[in-house]
């Protein structure tokens, strides 16, 4: 039996969520999908998805944050993290060994959905 994959998206631009889920659900991965810090925290401190897409200006909690609490939980601490945004010195708020980290790519707004199709196949399915 094959292997459900998730990934989880949280964005508060409407309309970049969709187009985000959208493309994952097309390529066979279930999505949850979030559009503020709060919520999506609620549910990743019991979720451990194969995928997080993570932008970092978010209401009530900041990607920064989300991404610290998934690192601090075992069953997430090496999920990959694809963290989106429009103003990559945000970014900034990571440490250097976080921004090393094998399993986190930072991508300038707009992410194509061939990219996000592409590296999705590459982060998912080739495990």
């Amino acid at each position: 039996m094959n292997k459900t994959h998730t990934a989880v998206v949280v964005e508060d631009d409407l309309f970049l969520s969709e187009i985000y889920s959208d493309t994952l659900r097309s390529i066979g991965i279930t999505v949850e999908t979030y559009y503020d810090g709060e919520t999506a925290m609620q549910y990743l401190r019991s979720a451990s998805p194969d995928l997080v897409i993570l932008d970092l200006n978010l209401p009530k909690y900041s990607g920064v944050e989300i991404f610290h609490e998934l690192r601090k939980r075992p069953e997430t601490a090496e999920t990959w993290v694809l963290i989106v945004t429009a103003n990559p010195s945000q970014a900034a708020e990571l440490t250097v060994s976080e921004m090393d980290s094998q399993n986190l790519l930072v991508l300038a707004k707009p992410v194509s959905v061939d990219q996000l199709d592409q590296l999705a196949h590459r982060l998912i399915f080739q495990k």
